[in-house]
């Protein structure tokens, strides 16, 4: 038999972090009848609320409302933010029930939003790399330039040599009467 505990590991604060197969296996003993109590000594899980939450988010989403316990941290475009944002207000909603809508984990995040918005601390992500040219792309941009440099001089010179055509011509139907 695999130890459950053996699937848990500690994160930098010292808290354990439950892996997919604890949590689906405390929601389903929860979901057949075993009292919390015994799961969370079962599994060792020291807040009442994670299996709570766990089982809010099965029940939400199936299998993929689990969350892998080593997940990357989420983070969220500036514009999805506003979207959330306006959502919440324009529906008068609060915040669990915006955050559930959104699949956003945390509704708290919402909030920070929102005040960093007010505070004009929520400003759009300037991240974006720019890329960067290979030594054939600077070479053809280079040579594009010098091309068209080379066309603006022709242009200049032939508007000149037509702007001396017609005053040779008014000068030739002037002396002509």
């Amino acid at each position: 038999e695999l130890n459950p505990m053996s699937w848990s590991k500690s994160n930098s604060w010292g808290f354990l972090m439950f892996s997919k197969e604890i949590q689906i296996e405390a929601v389903s003993m929860y979901l057949k009848g075993v009292p919390p109590v015994e799961i969370r000594r079962k599994f060792g899980i020291k807040a009442h609320s994670t299996l709570e939450i766990w089982v809010k988010s099965i029940k939400q989403d199936g299998i993929y409302g689990i969350k892998d316990s080593h997940r990357n941290k989420t983070s969220y475009p500036y514009s999805f933010k506003i979207k959330v944002i306006n959502w919440r207000l324009n529906h008068n909603a609060s915040y669990p029930i915006t955050a559930r809508k959104f699949r956003i984990t945390s509704p708290s995040l919402i909030w920070h939003w929102e005040r960093a918005l007010e505070f004009g601390r929520l400003k759009p992500d300037k991240r974006r790399r720019k890329r960067t040219m290979n030594k054939q792309e600077h070479d053809k941009i280079k040579k594009l330039e010098e091309e068209n440099e080379l066309l603006r001089i022709k242009v200049a010179y032939l508007e000149k040599l037509e702007a001396l055509a017609q005053e040779k011509k008014k000068l030739q139907t002037k002396t002509k009467r």
